[in-house]
C-alpha cells in the first residue's frame, strides 16, 4: 500500500499530492497537463479562474471542472478555496519573512539561497513525518538487497545512500540509467528486495519499467520527490514527497531531499544501533588496513 501523507484529506498540499496520486493511473492526457501546471504554480492556479487555467494550458475550461470533480471536489471553485486556503497563506509568510530579513542586510545570491532553503527545510514536516522515515529506514534496513537508482542531478542523492547503506553492512546494488546495465542488475531480483528511487520534475526514465518489475517480483518500491511524486505512474509502495525550494521554472537544489535522506539514514542507524556501530568500527579497521 502507499503510504498516507496526511489523515485531513483537503487541508494541505500533502494530502492534495496524496490524491493526486491516487489518481494519476485515470487521469487524461489533458488532465495530466492541468495537474501538472498546478503543482508547478499554484499560486497562479489558486488566483485565476477555471476558463484562465485551461486556456493557459490548452485545454477546455470542461476538463478543469472536470478533474475538480475527480479529485474529490464539488466543482473547480471548491479546489481553487483549497489552493488558496494552503499557497496563498504560505506565500504570505515567506514574503512577510523575506521583507524582515531584507531590511537590515542587502540582498544578495548567498543570501536569498539561504533564505529559500530556510523556508522549504522549516515546512519539511508538513510534508513528511518521523512515522514515515521511520518505516521507510526499518524497511531498508530490513531488506535482503536495496537497489538505488538517481536519474540526471538525483544520481548525486543515489550515490550518497549507496555509500550510506553499504557502511552498514548492507547489500546495496547502484543502478544506471543504461537499459542493459539496469537489466543485468534486476535479474536476480526478488521478495524481499527494496527498490529506492527518486524523482524530480519528472518522472526518470526507466522508472515504470522499474517499478513493474519489482512489483512483479515481490520487492517494495520508495521514492524520494518533489511535488511532481503525485503524477509517478505506476505509484511506488512508499512516497516521501516534499517541495523543494527555489522557482520550480528555474534553479532548484537538492538541499530538502538530501535532508530527507540524511534523515532516513539516521533512523535506519538507530533502529540497528548496535549491529552498525560494529559494522563501522569493522569498516575503519578495513580501512586502515587498505591505506
Amino acid at each position: 500500500m502507499q503510504v498516507s501523507l496526511r489523515n485531513d484529506p483537503w487541508k494541505t498540499a500533502v494530502s492534495l499530492i496524496d490524491k493526486i496520486s491516487d489518481q494519476a493511473p485515470s487521469l487524461t492526457p489533458s488532465e495530466r497537463r492541468l495537474v501538472e501546471t498546478v503543482i508547478e504554480k499554484p499560486t497562479a492556479a489558486a488566483l485565476g479562474t477555471a476558463g484562465e487555467l485551461a486556456r493557459a494550458v490548452g485545454v477546455h475550461e470542461a476538463t478543469a471542472s472536470r478533474l475538480a470533480k475527480k479529485l474529490g471536489f464539488d466543482g473547480y471553485a471548491s479546489f481553487r478555496d483549497a489552493l488558496r486556503e494552503e499557497f496563498i497563506a504560505t506565500h504570505e509568510t515567506a514574503t512577510r519573512f523575506e521583507k524582515t530579513i531584507t531590511t537590515n542586510t542587502p540582498e544578495t545570491i548567498l543570501g536569498k539561497l539561504a533564505l529559500d532553503e530556510a523556508q522549504a527545510l522549516g515546512r519539511i514536516e508538513e510534508f513528511i513525518n518521523a512515522d514515515q522515515i521511520a518505516e521507510v529506514a526499518g524497511l531498508l534496513m530490513g531488506a535482503r538487497r536495496i537497489f538505488v537508482y538517481g536519474y540526471g542531478n538525483a544520481e548525486v542523492l543515489a550515490l550518497m545512500m549507496v555509500k550510506r547503506f553499504r557502511r552498514f553492512g548492507k547489500d546495496v546494488q547502484h543502478l544506471t540509467s543504461d537499459p542493459r546495465g539496469m537489466a543485468e542488475h534486476l535479474l536476480g531480483i526478488a521478495p524481499g528486495d527494496v527498490v529506492l528511487s527518486f524523482a524530480f520534475r519528472r518522472q526518470p526514465r526507466g522508472y515504470a519499467a522499474l517499478v513493474e518489475v519489482a512489483r512483479e517480483a515481490g520487492a517494495k518500491t520508495i521514492v524520494i520527490s518533489g511535488k511532481s511524486g503525485a503524477l509517478l505512474a505506476p505509484s511506488p509502495d512508499y512516497l516521501l514527497a516534499a517541495p523543494r525550494s527555489g522557482d520550480p521554472d528555474a534553479f532548484q537544489t537538492l538541499i530538502v531531499p538530501m535532508t530527507v535522506c540524511n534523515a532516513i539514514v539516521i533512523a535506519a542507524g538507530l533502529t540497528a544501533k548496535e549491529e552498525t556501530l560494529k559494522k563501522l568500527d569493522r569498516l575503519g579497521q578495513l580501512i586502515e588496513r587498505f591505506e
